[in-house]
């Protein structure tokens, strides 16, 4: 619409209701029962959609309400103080655009759909039309003689009934064509038949109240009556046409009011008769908008639940589809053992199939269906993952050892954790069982493979090893110049030798700390010390070991026992020309089951540099003038992960050196508290 068409038909719309607003005043109070006028300013500065058709609008607004006053014998002061009404319309609007941006009229393309945004316009309204009532009335008191505060109610009611009716009908009509157009729809919806029916019964049941409570026997409060007709139109209609039936209702009831028919006109006092009406007028809008808004509310919200209903059977079938082909077993149990959901893979993780029996369980024919400890101690029930989630703890691929039914054994790998539920209802905990009966025995032959393999490397390098001894001893007996020139290069043989059998023998070790499964048992640090020193082979000339406090931890006694073989054995090797190796060994019981294992020296250091990355596979710092495989420290760095710690090196405090600290637990609690979140993420990265 052009804009200069636009403002016409506004001002037009605007003049008249200011018209039909004077003609509705009762004589001789002077009071009007109604002010269309306000209601059409609200919808009208809604309708600006820039600030300068905006400043245009408020001009035309106060000019025109000015002129209609005048032009009605309303007096100078009074036509002045009426721009009050002007004012109630730009705070109403801005109001509104602040408390219910994005509908029509403050800033959106839709009409308001919900029965909170229709709450907030109607408090905005009445907040608004009291403000400026209050206001009229002071100013009132102030400049017109005789005026006073009884007016100050019936100002009230027919501001906030016209903004109330007029305001909210207009802002779902701008909406209601806004929202079509941009949807391509048409504007005009072609009604139903049962639309007909229902709108004729609306009319008709209006007409038989009108005509029988209005004009036969105005006793009977017929208006009351009324309002079922509005509840009957917001059941039946949307908002839109709920509230225009509901204007048409309630504007035929003021008209029968100002023509002396009807309950409402035999009330004595003219200003409760303006209220009363007003009044009426509002409850009509309110409670057919109130029904119409929250049927469309449920509609909505029904049919989200249904849509809703079928994703989730699709998701279901989905999930269904993925469970039963996964090679997991996966179960949801319920507190009390009741299995909610379990896919296929679980019943065959304890069903029958080919397996290699366990050798650690014995005569499996007299223990079917237990299950064990990979040491072969029998799961006791304070044990069993299930139970263990259900008290709250995370279980993570924990290898259990379990015979069937019929007498097949397996490795399963077992997890659980508590799932979430809602407040009151039963716990529930989430079980993944995987069978690594395979996996195991292909570990185990794995390892048997590479000792096979190191043993047969092996061989080839103590023949060469022997044969350059034997040169090595013929050309030290030997004066011949030839000999001389001989003897350091077969010293150059027997020492890559030796090199080659270290590196066979730390790719050995550094699989086996990475695969090989824990052993757990109470160790005895001071043991495993002397057990250490016992086998070394001889120190460097003057090379002493002490040992200070030591305790017990719990840790697999092999994998210990080689990171300690490993940290002496650098410390004993890695020393300066000309210094005597002087290594100490000690621990010390920290807090919450843990204790920290100390190997310091006098050795060449490690610069802060590298400190980190002798951790790392093949990394050394020692440069060419030290032998070794780089492999050491990795090994230890794995095995002490793999019991829940961590390794560093600092400066030796005692002067020239280094100190190798690292952290094992003293308690298989401690153990299961630290190694806990590792084994959570794992069960994260490999759930499906």
């Amino acid at each position: 619409m052009h804009p200069s068409v636009r403002t016409v038909a506004w001002l037009t719309a605007y003049v008249g209701a200011c018209l039909l607003g004077r003609i509705t005043v009762i004589e001789p109070e002077k009071v009007g029962l109604v002010w269309p006028a306000a209601g059409v300013a609200m919808v009208w500065l809604a309708s600006s959609s820039t600030r300068r058709m905006w400043m245009v609008d408020i001009a035309l607004l106060s000019v025109s309400t000015v002129a209609v006053l005048l032009l009605t014998e309303g007096g100078v002061t009074r036509s002045i103080l009426s721009l009050v009404t002007v004012f109630q319309a730009v705070i109403t609007v801005l109001a509104l655009r602040r408390w219910v941006p994005g509908i029509w009229g403050t800033g959106g393309r839709v009409p308001y759909k919900k029965l909170r945004d229709f709450g907030v316009l109607l408090l905005v309204v009445i907040a608004t039309a009291l403000l400026t009532a209050v206001l009229r009335t002071l100013l009132g008191l102030a400049f017109i003689p005789g005026e006073g505060v009884d007016l100050l109610l019936g100002r009230w009611g027919r501001n906030a009934a016209a903004m109330a009716t007029i305001g909210s009908f207009g802002l779902l009509l701008g909406g209601w064509i806004a929202e079509h157009r941009d949807n391509g729809q048409p504007v005009l919806v072609r009604p139903t038949r049962t639309d007909w029916v229902h709108g004729a019964g609306i009319v008709a049941t209006v007409g038989a109240v009108v005509a029988l409570g209005f004009w036969r026997d105005p006793a009977v409060p017929p208006t009351f009556i009324l309002t079922l007709t509005a509840v009957w139109a917001g059941l039946r209609f949307n908002a839109l046409v709920a509230s225009g039936l509901s204007l048409l209702t309630g504007a035929l009831v003021v008209w029968l009011t100002i023509l002396g028919y009807g309950p409402i006109a035999s009330v004595a006092n003219p200003e409760a008769r303006a209220v009363t009406a007003q009044i009426f007028v509002i409850v009509l809008m309110v409670t057919s908008l109130t029904i119409a808004l929250s049927r469309r509310q449920i509609v909505e919200t029904i049919d989200r639940l249904e849509r809703s209903e079928e994703t989730l059977a699709v998701r279901a079938e989905e999930l269904d589809m993925v469970m039963s082909r996964l090679q997991d077993g996966i179960a949801i149990i319920e507190e009390g053992g009741r299995v909610v959901h379990a896919n296929e893979a679980l019943v065959t993780a304890f069903g029958s199939r080919p397996a290699e029996p366990l050798e650690r369980v014995p005569d499996p024919e007299e223990r079917k269906g237990q299950a064990f400890h990979p040491d072969g101690r029998p799961l006791e029930d304070e044990d069993n993952a299930y139970v263990r989630a259900m008290a709250g703890e995370v279980v993570d691929a924990e290898e259990v050892h379990h015979i069937d039914e019929y007498g097949v054994a397996r490795v399963l790998e077992v997890s659980a954790f508590p799932v979430p539920h809602a407040e009151g209802a039963p716990h529930r905990v989430m079980m993944i069982i995987r069978d690594v009966t395979t996996a195991s025995s292909h570990r185990e032959s794995l390892a048997a493979f590479a000792g096979t393999v190191a043993h047969d490397l092996n061989n080839p390098l103590s023949v060469i090893d022997g044969w350059a001894e034997a040169l090595e001893d013929e050309f030290t007996h030997s004066d011949s110049p030839e000999a001389a020139g001989a003897a350091p290069m077969v010293q150059h043989i027997r020492g890559s030798v030796d090199q080659m059998r270290g590196l066979i023998s730390g790719l050995l070790a550094h699989s086996m700390a990475r695969d090989q499964a824990l052993d757990f048992e109470m160790v005895s640090l001071r043991n495993q010390v002397k057990h250490v020193i016992a086998t070394l082979d001889n120190p460097r000339a003057g090379g002493e070991i002490i040992t200070g406090d030591l305790l017990d931890v719990w840790a697999d006694r092999v994998l210990l026992r080689q990171v300690l073989d490993n940290l002496i054995g650098n410390a004993l090797k890695y020393v300066a020309p000309g210094t005597v190796p002087r290594v100490m060994v000690e621990a010390e019981a920290t807090t919450d089951g843990w204790a920290c294992v100390k190997v310091r020296d006098n050795g060449i250091g490690v610069p802060p540099a590298q400190r980190e990355r002798i951790f790392e596979s093949f990394q050394r710092a020692s440069g060419e003038d030290y032998r070794g495989t780089g492999l050491g420290l990795a090994i230890c760095r794995r095995i002490i992960q793999r019991h829940g710690g961590n390794i560093h090196v600092t400066d030796n405090p005692d002067g020239i050196g280094s100190a190798f600290e690292f952290t094992v637990p003293t308690s298989s609690t401690a153990f299961e508290r630290a190694t806990a979140p590792a084994r959570a993420e794992t069960t994260r990265d490999n759930a499906p």
